[in-house]
């Protein structure tokens, strides 16, 4: 079921249509952090993909290919100088399944690697069965299980990138404090499951899109919404496609559901039966 709304909470799954071309496409607002079961509770999800001719995605780079590009650079000491003792022998046990050295990594990247993992465990975004712990490379994988091509925004190199220069490059006297504050959160008998009111919100479509607020101009949000839009319109007038992006980038009105409505574009919510919560 398909409904028309211009300020709808209830949805990640959108309609966009092109009357002038008779295209027909899906827009999905992701959460990185949920498993492949996630995305195989909701059919309507899977059904826009399959029935796409083209699937567009933040970027399609391999994760092995960036972990790669990670282990080239030269390794760092100062994890070892910047964190007591037991601080780090916590973070080395949290990290000892990550598949990327601890001490390439720049300090922005753990302190979000740590979100990441708190989603992941502490708010249960996956399932021990899951076979795919982030949610846009499962919907890759299908795609290219189901012979869609697929098509990337970006590559993880600039994805990269952006988070540094959106943050300033910080080091860590900046991030020292976070990382603490996550190996915390990670190794406490009660973390603060505050930080994980957008998982729950998001498993249960509870969105809110704010279509009438402005937005800041940062790099992550603003400015990369603003790059992809010089090359979204296009592919939607030529072809049935589906895009799966993060959600905030569908918030506000520098979000890619606004502008393209701005563009004359029709866009409808597509009605969802809420998942099993995972809690």
């Amino acid at each position: 079921m398909v409904q028309q709304s211009a300020f709808a909470q209830e949805t990640i799954l959108w309609k966009v249509s092109d009357t002038t071309n008779n295209t027909e496409s899906y827009i999905l607002g992701t959460f990185h952090q949920f498993g492949n079961s996630f995305v195989d509770s909701i059919p309507e999800i899977k059904k826009a993909l399959l029935n796409s001719e083209l699937a567009v995605f933040e970027s399609i780079d391999k994760v092995d290919d960036t972990r790669q590009m990670i282990e080239r650079r030269q390794s760092s000491l100062e994890i070892e100088k910047k964190l007591k003792k037991k601080e780090l022998e916590k973070l080395k046990e949290i990290t000892r399944n990550w598949r990327v050295d601890l001490h390439k990594l720049k300090p922005i990247e753990i302190r979000w690697k740590l979100q990441q993992q708190f989603q992941r465990t502490i708010c249960k975004t996956t399932k021990p069965t899951d076979t795919f712990d982030h949610l846009d490379n499962y919907l890759i994988h299908m795609a290219e299980e189901n012979n869609v091509e697929t098509y990337g925004l970006e590559t993880d190199s600039l994805q990269l990138t952006l988070i540094q220069k959106e943050y300033k490059d910080t080091d860590w006297k900046k991030e020292k404090k976070h990382i603490r504050y996550w190996i915390r959160q990670m190794t406490s008998d009660k973390p603060d499951l505050d930080a994980c009111d957008r998982a729950n919100r998001y498993r249960v479509f509870d969105i809110e899109y704010e279509f009438e607020k402005e937005c800041e101009s940062d790099v992550l949000l603003f400015q990369r919404n603003n790059k992809w839009m010089e090359t979204i319109p296009d592919l939607l007038r030529e072809k049935n496609i589906f895009i799966a992006v993060g959600y905030f980038h569908l918030k506000r009105k520098c979000g890619i559901l606004e502008q393209l409505r701005a563009r004359g574009f029709i866009l409808e919510e597509v009605e969802l039966k809420r998942a099993v919560s995972t809690m």
